[in-house]
């Protein structure tokens, strides 16, 4: 039986619950800055323009995912594909982290900042399937 499309999103919980878990991921990754209340890591040993470069794409993908779950909740198709997009962003982000490829420290990843990460990860991927779900592709 072929999947029904539903490209509005009209009738379907699916953007909604997408909005909500990503509202939910972005919250939980922000407390992950760096110097916060969980991320004690030190990265002065990263060169500037990397260590800046690295938060503004942080900072620009946790802008993009709070304009994507705005839309989400208003059941635009093409916020379904941001979501895909951004949900995938933050798996990479987490995986090259705990993969120790980036950013590195000389300090170990704590447990409660492992744990959110893995959280995160796990609410990054919820993300992914609800937009593929809204998309009618699952």
């Amino acid at each position: 039986m072929k999947a029904h499309r539903n490209p509005e999103g009209t009738g379907s919980m699916y953007p909604k619950v997408g909005a909500i878990a990503l509202l939910a991921l972005l919250l939980s990754f922000s407390s992950l800055v760096p110097g916060g209340p969980v991320e004690n890591r030190d990265f002065s040993h990263l060169s500037p323009a990397a260590f800046n470069g690295f938060n503004a794409f942080l900072i620009s993908l946790g802008i993009v995912g709070f304009v994507t779950a705005y839309f989400l909740w208003k059941a635009r198709p093409w916020a379904s594909w941001l979501a895909i997009f951004v949900g995938w962003s933050f798996v990479v982000v987490v995986a090259l982290d705990l993969g120790k490829v980036f950013p590195r420290s000389p300090e170990s990843t704590g447990f409660a900042l492992g744990l959110i990460m893995i959280l995160d990860a796990i609410l990054a991927l919820y993300v992914i399937a609800s937009a593929h779900k809204t998309l009618g592709h699952l």
